[in-house]
């Protein structure tokens, strides 16, 4: 095992220690496979085949998935109905509800799905918004950002750091962040996921940048914002 791969190991083990194994039951932790499953027109979700020893923990993931993607479904309906009235006296439409899964992460034990959901109700556009579940695929259990960012002076940390990143980024000319509207992190609310050295943070769309930048992924490295004193 090389030096890169015992760090990122007693990284992930150290940061969910809440109920850690031995690190040789984490290496024999394989990616999960999985198979996308059509529930209506513009709504999938993934189902997880293989790669969970426990089915019971595969089966509880699973269903997170499915309620998803029906949520998306019933809302799909409801606009569909209501565009059944509207029509008539607009031309703006058809309304819907979609959602667009796909797989961010799928490594050392840690699994990110993103679904995009993407909804129209007239106007002159489409609104689209992403919700990631981030599991341990050995228990189970789902990660928000405080389970991740775990003290005051982490929060801090990575609040800089972001801060730091849209500064460049707009400097450049990447994206045309609104800096003052970004105020930090809601460690229970904000979208994240993992990556092989760290989290990406989503910022949904108007939420730190104009419509015209979309959804924006800001990536934030381990060592950055990890204390080892902990």
């Amino acid at each position: 095992m090389n030096i890169k791969r015992l760090f990122m190991l007693a990284l992930v083990l150290c940061l969910f220690s809440w109920g850690s194994v031995p690190s040789a039951q984490a290496d024999n932790c394989p990616p999960v496979q999985y198979k996308m499953q059509r529930l209506s027109e513009g709504i999938t979700y993934p189902v997880i085949q293989s790669g969970i020893e426990d089915q019971q923990i595969a089966d509880q993931i699973n269903r997170v998935f499915r309620k998803h993607a029906e949520k998306v479904k019933k809302t799909d309906e409801e606009y569909k109905k209501q565009y059944e009235h509207d029509q008539l006296i607009s031309a703006a439409g058809p309304y819907y509800a979609h959602t667009l899964p796909s797989v961010l992460f799928n490594k050392e034990c840690l699994l990110s799905v993103s679904f995009v959901d993407e909804s129209y109700t007239g106007g002159a556009h489409g609104m689209h918004h992403e919700t990631v579940y981030n599991f341990d695929t050995r228990s189970g259990r789902r990660f928000l950002l405080k389970d991740v960012i775990r003290s005051t002076h982490e929060e801090k940390r990575v609040n800089r750091y972001l801060k730091q990143q849209m500064e460049k980024l707009k400097k450049e000319g990447r994206y045309d962040f609104f800096l003052d509207a970004f105020k930090g992190v809601d460690l229970k609310k904000s979208q994240f996921a993992f990556y092989d050295h760290g989290i990406e943070i989503i910022f949904q769309e108007y939420e730190v940048a104009p419509y015209s930048n979309g959804i924006i992924h800001l990536k934030i490295p381990y060592h950055v914002f990890v204390d080892h004193q902990q």
